[in-house]
């Protein structure tokens, strides 16, 4: 049975922490109100596994995004049609191309077949349904719209993935360019410049500082070449362990909003992810708490997950969500604007909605963007590394030609 920990107040308004077994998130709110506690705070821990017992967190791949989008909207479709959950999951298993979810959508059948619900048999496979997901599918169940909750979490991760497919599209351009670049500089270094050096050399004429940098880095290429490779690694494995640290990734997440053009888009995306998962989770009934504490664990920087933790402090101080996010120093002041009008005018989920898709046209219109402000940075960096070759080049034999003249 799932373990959830919690915070609650009990009858004398102390702060009292702990672990309970419970179906579901609603059941542990029930059991602690049958104590005497005012729960603040539940989130799911883990499945309690017996000696002996296979593992309950089945080791399954990771399926694809697209195939999880479209499994979510195919339920979706089934539960509104009122095909029973047992059959609907049955046939979506039948044909589903995706290995890994079929194998998992097969196990969570023949749990659901056993008598436990839908939330906990996908529990059971975490690399496949996110705590998101996971969370949102138990709020659909407690409140009896999981069909509706599945179709707008569905269309929230076709838009996240669609945006992450444009933003690459749009970067490609400038990789394969400063690949190509490099590729250039290599090959001009290890066959060119060593054959235009050894005629300055023996000229006996004075080389300028862009030529001399090219003679040096030529020849630390070909005859340092296999002590600057492991360099080369070693330095992308240090990058690679120190932002998977705590403070190595604080400062990575903080830092991608400071770079230049990239950086606006960034927080564009952010805080449309943000809104989003607000969105979904409000409207499927969950605890405002709760619902910070799966959007801060969930939205991917750390800056950004830190920065939702005092929104949720505020909102245990008895603020407003609003109230909350217009006191942050981290949030545009348009979104806690809009959610202000729509808690007072008692329309907040249509905020949420309308709040959504105005952030969804700004990040699609600044990515199409993107391309002519990456342009001209990329020919700029372009045209100065050819420039710097060429003088590298040429500017010793036009003293050469001096010389003879």
């Amino acid at each position: 049975m799932p373990i959830y920990i919690y915070k609650a107040a009990d009858a004398k308004g102390r702060l009292v922490k702990g672990e309970l077994e419970a179906v579901s998130e609603i059941e542990a709110t029930t059991q602690l109100a049958k104590t005497g506690h005012l729960p603040i705070s539940i989130s799911f821990k883990d499945e309690k596994t017996t000696a002996g017992q296979e593992g309950i967190f089945k080791k399954t791949g990771k399926v694809g995004p697209q195939a999880l989008i479209i499994f979510s909207r195919q339920f979706s479709t089934i539960l509104k049609a009122a095909i029973p959950i047992i059959e609907g999951l049955a046939v979506l298993a039948e044909q589903t191309e995706d290995l890994a979810l079929k194998n998992a959508l097969a196990d969570i059948v023949k749990e659901v077949s056993g008598g436990i619900s839908l939330s906990q048999a996908m529990s059971k496979h975490p690399r496949i349904f996110s705590e998101l997901y996971l969370n949102t599918v138990i709020a659909g169940e407690s409140a009896g719209v999981l069909e509706n909750v599945l179709f707008k979490l569905s269309n929230m991760l076709e838009n996240d993935f669609e945006t992450r497919t444009n933003v690459m599209a749009v970067l490609r351009y400038p990789i394969m360019v400063i690949i190509a670049m490099l590729i250039a500089v290599i090959i001009l270094s290890i066959f060119v410049v060593p054959q235009f050096a050894k005629i300055y050399i023996d000229a006996k004429i004075p080389l300028p500082l862009p030529t001399q940098v090219m003679i040096l880095f030529s020849k630390l290429l070909m005859n340092y070449w296999y002590i600057l490779i492991p360099v080369i690694f070693g330095l992308g494995f240090a990058f690679g362990r120190l932002i998977n640290t705590k403070a190595g990734r604080f400062w990575w997440d903080g830092l991608k909003f400071k770079i230049v053009i990239v950086g606006k888009i960034y927080t564009k995306l952010t805080m449309l992810r943000f809104t989003s998962m607000l969105n979904v989770l409000y409207q499927a009934g969950l605890p405002v708490l709760r619902t910070m504490d799966i959007v801060g664990m969930t939205i991917g920087n750390a800056v950004l997950a830190k920065e939702i933790g005092q929104i949720k402090r505020d909102l245990t101080d008895g603020k407003g969500i609003s109230t909350a996010i217009l006191n942050s120093k981290f949030f545009p002041r348009l979104i806690g604007f809009m959610i202000s009008i729509g808690e007072k005018s008692g329309s907040l989920p249509l905020m949420l909605d309308s709040l959504y898709e105005y952030l969804d046209m700004e990040v699609k219109t600044a990515i199409k963007n993107l391309t002519g402000s990456i342009e001209p940075v990329v020919t700029a960096v372009l045209g100065i590394v050819v420039m710097g070759m060429c003088l590298a080049i040429f500017l010793p034999l036009w003293n050469m030609i001096q010389v003879m003249k």
